[in-house]
């Protein structure tokens, strides 16, 4: 074997190493999340669910439509209300993310109207 073939060999070894060690190595699978990152996504869930509001109060939506993904959405924004999990029936966790909707609502100058 000349030189260049055993770099060749030995630089194709690092390569098959490089590819297959990730699965090889352990994640905690947790990703840390800042409290602005956190704001950002609260506010955004938030304001997915104004639209989705104010979408369906313009006729845009069917309400099966409507129903399915607010409960997607009320179940992101779950994540974001201030109690612990034990202390809320599902209907008070409703309430409280409509709460949440409301204030987002009235901050930026959206009205809805009640059914």
């Amino acid at each position: 074997m000349t030189g260049a073939e055993i770099f060749m060999g030995f630089i194709g070894i690092i390569i098959i190493i490089l590819l297959i060690s990730p699965f090889f190595t352990k994640k905690n699978g947790t990703v840390e999340m800042t409290e602005e990152d956190f704001q950002d996504e609260k506010e955004q869930v938030f304001m997915q669910l104004s639209e989705l509001e104010y979408d369906f109060q313009m006729g845009k939506l069917s309400e099966k439509d409507y129903t399915n993904t607010k409960n997607e959405l009320n179940l992101k924004a779950s994540r974001f209300v201030s109690q612990s999990k034990e202390n809320i029936m599902d209907r008070d966790l409703d309430r409280l993310v409509d709460n949440e909707i409301r204030q987002v609502l009235e901050k930026n100058g959206v009205i809805i109207h009640e059914k």
